[in-house]
């Protein structure tokens, strides 16, 4: 701030950068480069990525199992003891879990979507808040790859609950309570999601639409929705069983 204020300074940085144009020139990208140097450039981004992809990838198998070993061992624990608290355990264990599991298969969904329509997303070093697992570039990915890559993260929590109505017996209180709460996850990324999607189509500007949906309170609000209605499912099926 006090260097912009004073016209000597700002004289002696504009001269400095008028005497060395190369060093703020931009970098070529990769279409601007020699077909080379950029498949060279290619080769070692997909190794990188494959190198992460595993990284990244064992840390979130290990999650996964931890999290469903947890609660099959409280709901183990519940069915032996038949103590109130153990049920409370298993319940809570089975949210935990849900929540858990819910939150990676959307990311994963989401870089599967990006992967099929060849979209520029490098896997970072590592997951950012445990499950943010690439960089998807939006002043280089078009509508269409943006789309791909949405529709894969909006669609994939939705296999888990088809999933878990199959193969978890949702007569268990806490089985219900992970169905209910994978229900929950689902709902929440279509209603933040979606009218995202079908906007950025109009606009072609898929960054704005995410802005806009961000300021407006939409996030918000797809929260409140989603767990509505997943103490909306679980109170059907707890009442059934």
């Amino acid at each position: 701030g006090v260097h912009a204020l004073c016209p000597a300074t700002t004289k002696e940085f504009t001269m400095s950068e008028a005497t060395m144009p190369e060093a703020n020139a931009p970098e070529p990208t990769l279409n601007e480069m020699p077909e080379a140097d950029a498949a060279k450039l290619r080769e070692l981004g997909a190794k990188l990525d494959q190198a992460n992809i595993k990284r990244i990838g064992s840390y979130h198998f290990a999650m996964v199992m931890g999290a469903l070993t947890l609660w099959g061992a409280a709901e183990a624990w519940a069915q032996v003891t038949g103590w109130t608290i153990a049920q409370a355990a298993a319940v809570a264990n089975a949210v935990i879990a849900a929540t858990i599991v819910s939150s990676i298969i959307h990311e994963w969904g989401h870089y599967a979507g990006a992967g099929l329509s060849d979209s520029i997303a490098p896997v970072l070093n590592e997951p950012k808040n445990h499950f943010f697992m690439f960089d998807f570039k939006m002043d280089q990915n078009d509508v269409h790859q943006f789309t791909w890559m949405s529709w894969g993260g909006i669609l994939s929590p939705w296999g888990l609950v088809i999933l878990t109505a199959f193969f978890v017996p949702l007569s268990l209180t806490s089985g219900a309570a992970l169905f209910a709460t994978f229900v929950s996850k689902a709902v929440g990324a279509s209603v933040f999601e979606v009218p995202i999607v079908r906007s950025a189509a109009k606009s072609g500007d898929p960054s704005a639409e995410l802005t806009k949906a961000v300021k407006a309170g939409t996030l918000g609000r797809a929260g409140k929705i989603s767990k509505g209605v997943g103490l909306a499912v679980f109170a059907v099926l707890w009442l059934a069983i």
